[in-house]
C-alpha cells in the first residue's frame, strides 16, 4: 500500500509540474502574441496613413482572444478593417476614440 501511495503522489506531482509548466508557456505566448499583435498594428497604421498610437491599447483588447487576434494581425487594408467581426471593431474602436 506504501508503494502504491507513492506512485499516486509522484504522479500527481508530475501532473501538478505539467499543468504548471503548460501556464507558464501559455503566459508567454500571450506576450509574444501581445507584441505581434502591436507590431501588426503598426504595420497596418504605416500602410493605411492612420495614427499608430492606439496600438499598444489594440493589441492588449485582443490579447486575452486569440481568434480575435489572429483577426487583427491578419488586417492590411482599411476594407480587411471594415469587414471585421462586430467583436473586432468594438476592441479597436475603444482604443481609437479615447
Amino acid at each position: 500500500m506504501f508503494k502504491e501511495q507513492q506512485n499516486s503522489t509522484g504522479v500527481d506531482v508530475m501532473k501538478k509540474v505539467l499543468i504548471a509548466g503548460a501556464m507558464v508557456a501559455a503566459l508567454g505566448c500571450g506576450a509574444a502574441f501581445a507584441g505581434d499583435s502591436e507590431a501588426a498594428c503598426e504595420e497596418f497604421a504605416a500602410t493605411n496613413d492612420v495614427s499608430p498610437e492606439p496600438c499598444s491599447c489594440i493589441a492588449e483588447s485582443v490579447a486575452d482572444d486569440p481568434d480575435l487576434q489572429e483577426e487583427q494581425m491578419a488586417l492590411v487594408t482599411m476594407e480587411d478593417y471594415e469587414n471585421a467581426s462586430a467583436a473586432l471593431h468594438d476592441a479597436i474602436d475603444h482604443c481609437v476614440e479615447e
